[in-house]
């Protein structure tokens, strides 16, 4: 339903009114009239390119959960061959984060927190990979 004094009849005369008052006409349609439909296209394969540098994929991944206080400890095997990225992902049923809390050479500790209460996570399943540092 249209309504006077919207922002497309305001602005009489200005371009951005022309494209709001466009804008509000199209979407009042209910029905598409015209339009040639769907065409099939022929596609040709071409050849395959080169092969890319070789990628420097996970050293380790695992799935924690988090113990009483929301935090969960993890020695990762073979991360001695350099710096390495490690990252944490909460798996949970309302909005949690995974923090990295403390990262030494014995492992690391992950903590858990909820978005919306702002406490610790008891029982939560986290995601944790170490990967590769770059350069």
């Amino acid at each position: 339903m249209a309504v006077r004094g919207t922002p497309g009849r305001r602005l009489v005369g200005n371009p951005l009114g022309g494209i709001l008052r466009d804008l509000d006409r199209r979407t009042r349609a209910t029905t598409r009239r015209g339009g040639a439909g769907t065409t099939a296209v022929e596609t040709v394969e071409g050849p395959r390119g080169p092969a890319g540098p070789p990628g420097r994929g996970v050293l380790a991944a695992v799935v924690l959960v988090t113990g009483e206080d929301g935090r969960a400890h993890w020695e990762p095997p073979g991360t001695d061959t350099g710096a390495v990225v490690f990252s944490a992902t909460c798996v949970a049923e309302e909005p949690a984060v995974a923090v990295l809390e403390a990262i030494t050479a014995e492992g690391v500790v992950v903590r858990a927190w909820s978005v919306s209460s702002g406490r610790a996570r008891p029982r939560t399943a986290v995601h944790v990979t170490a990967t590769p540092a770059s350069g």
